[in-house]
């Protein structure tokens, strides 16, 4: 189980980082592991691709890990190493189409059977639409409703400015929507509304 990182918790190991400390280091990365891989996952579509991704952007991550502001928050930044490295493996041609039910992981939630199929059948159509989706779209929609992230936080997570990803993320919700009508005509995905920060 991951530790509970709190701020000031984490901005100590971030400095001890600082100096060397490989132990600090990966209690970080204990905590944010699996958040990464999850993020991996459903933008490379592919476990494989995806576990390489992160540990590549681990890597740079201790790399420059002195580099970073330890007033600052610790995810976005990685999150943008992890998208840079992802960035890179496309830019090399090696993210395949594949599933990514391995993004995410099951659990016991309470819900009776034909409530679980329900869901399941959904995960199905959005995950099959979320394939015919660009990079950097699937990567926007990543962020946004998978992590929860505001508009200012995907922007220090990729780079992007605030209304790069503002239209990234109406183009992609747009694409998205399309995608799932078009593979099945009696399911209306409800991603509406205005953008919100």
């Amino acid at each position: 189980m991951n530790p509970v990182l709190t701020e000031h918790i984490e901005r100590e190991a971030i400095l001890r980082c600082q100096h060397g400390d490989k132990e600090a280091f990966r209690r970080v990365l204990d905590f944010h592991g699996d958040h990464l891989l999850r993020v991996a996952v459903l933008i490379t579509r592919d476990r494989s691709l995806a576990e390489e991704a992160v540990q590549e952007s681990l890597l740079a991550a201790w790399k420059k890990i002195r580099t970073f502001d330890a007033n600052r928050e610790l995810r976005p930044w990685l999150n943008r190493i992890l998208i840079n490295c992802i960035g890179m493996m496309q830019r090399r041609k090696r993210l395949p189409t594949t599933a990514v039910e391995d993004a995410l992981p099951l659990a016991d939630t309470g819900v009776g059977p034909e409530q679980s199929a329900l869901n399941a059948e959904t995960a199905a159509m959005l995950q099959s639409a979320l394939r015919t989706l660009s990079v950097e779209h699937r990567t926007v929609l990543v962020l946004r409703f998978f992590n929860e992230l505001t508009l200012p936080e995907i922007a220090e997570s990729t780079g992007w400015r605030v209304g790069t990803v503002k239209s990234r993320l109406h183009r992609a919700t747009a694409a998205l929507r399309d995608a799932v009508a078009a593979g099945s005509a009696s399911y209306s995905a409800d991603f509406g509304g205005e953008v919100r920060s």
